[in-house]
């Protein structure tokens, strides 16, 4: 192969939209619930952090990974 396919063949792929980090805060529940912080990076990945009410020590953390689809195609022409 050429020197352009090889190093072609290593160029990452950058996904449109969102550049940075969002975050959300807020409570379980309106009334009594635990207040929570909710951390969704560039890639879909919601990192969730969870305290007691008048703490705010973390006393929980769940994580929610969205992996980017992969599509396998065979055939001859690739």
């Amino acid at each position: 192969m050429s020197e352009f396919s090889d190093k072609i063949k290593t160029v990452g792929v950058l996904r449109g939209g969102r550049t940075r980090s969002r975050e959300e805060t807020g409570r379980e529940h309106p009334d009594s619930g635990k207040p929570y912080k909710a951390v969704t990076d560039e890639l879909g990945n919601t990192v969730t952090e969870h305290s007691d009410p008048g703490s705010g020590v973390s006393c929980r953390q769940d994580v929610e990974i969205r992996p980017a689809l992969v599509q396998h195609r065979t055939g001859a022409g690739l």
